[in-house]
């Protein structure tokens, strides 16, 4: 099969990254021949004028239009009146010298479009993202081929810090292999030395042990992340967020919203949603409402200069 027109869709963002800078390398594109549309923001007519003109000094180009949500079954918030009648068109005869590339980055296509059967006819790629099994098996593949072993513990707790995302899965296991480049085996406190702790599951630690009233845990895990040179602001603003996460969901299971409703809304991986549903049951609106009250009060005393912003986010976890 030809890669004329190759579709790349799925939630792993990074994967389809991967996939799209693959074509460009094997074709030798340059900058010049290399063209990106985003179909948040511009029409695929745009794209489609692009690709039908010539390249510049190469036999080949290549045009990708990221961001083709209008393929999946979901619907969308923001949508553009793309021309899919010349996108059909285009698909069904494609020019010679462009590579058409299109990004949907949705968990499923909707079989039932036209536009995507036509899409189905060329190379298709699905893109998904990657279980905590799939990367187990792939990290310790990466330590095997560096003739080194890594310990289970060791390999779940890098799990546990990478899980959320492929692209930084991929960054701290390189990073993680140059640092061990002499080892013959990596131990937990290794990983607990070199991987960087995702700030969402640290700030998610803080909140669960808030609406738990641990607040030793709560403080412990608070100090870690300042260890790490984090801004108490941007750990505020992180656990703010949650909490508006959690009281939202929670207002749309009062709704009688279900866990597929509720992934479709935020456009979030079903495991993520389970966990958002999940964390949403365990706390009552009020407390909820409560503890945001407290957080939006504290980020205006600090933003106008009335408390010291360590200090502020600190009096507030202990005082919760």
């Amino acid at each position: 099969m030809d890669e004329k027109v190759v579709l790349f869709y799925g939630e792993d963002s990074f994967y389809i990254k991967s996939k799209i800078n693959q074509v460009i390398k094997k074709y030798d594109l340059d900058e010049y021949n290399t063209s990106f549309y985003d179909m948040d923001e511009v029409l695929v007519q745009e794209a489609i004028n692009d690709a039908m003109t010539i390249p510049f000094m190469s036999e080949q180009k290549v045009i990708i239009c990221q961001n083709a949500r209008f393929l999946g079954t979901e619907k969308e918030k923001k949508s553009l009146n793309h021309d899919l009648d010349a996108l059909a068109a285009y698909i069904q005869n494609p020019t010679d010298e462009t590579i058409f590339i299109v990004a949907a980055p949705v968990p499923k296509l909707d079989e039932r479009k036209a536009i995507v059967k036509l899409f189905k006819q060329h190379k298709t790629v699905e893109c998904k993202l990657k279980s905590s099994q799939d990367l187990a098996s792939w990290a310790k593949r990466q330590v095997g081929n560096m003739s080194m072993r890594i310990d289970d513990d060791a390999l779940d707790e890098f799990i546990r810090r990478v899980a959320h995302s492929t692209e930084f899965a991929y960054l701290e296991m390189r990073k993680l292999l140059l640092y061990a480049d002499d080892f013959d085996r990596i131990d937990k406190a290794t990983i607990d030395k070199v991987i960087t702790k995702n700030i969402e599951d640290n700030v998610y630690e803080i909140t669960n042990a808030l609406l738990k009233r641990d607040h030793q845990k709560a403080l412990r895990v608070y100090h870690d992340l300042i260890l790490y040179s984090e801004d108490p602001l941007r750990i505020l603003s992180t656990i703010v967020n949650k909490y508006r996460e959690m009281l939202h969901v929670r207002l749309l299971l009062d709704q009688g919203k279900n866990q597929s409703e509720i992934q479709e809304h935020y456009r979030v991986s079903s495991g993520r949603a389970y966990y958002m549903v999940q964390n949403a049951k365990t706390v009552s609106l009020d407390q909820l409402k409560d503890h945001l009250k407290h957080l939006e009060r504290l980020d205006y005393h600090i933003k106008t200069g009335r408390v010291d912003k360590k200090v502020g986010l600190e009096l507030f976890i202990l005082s919760t």
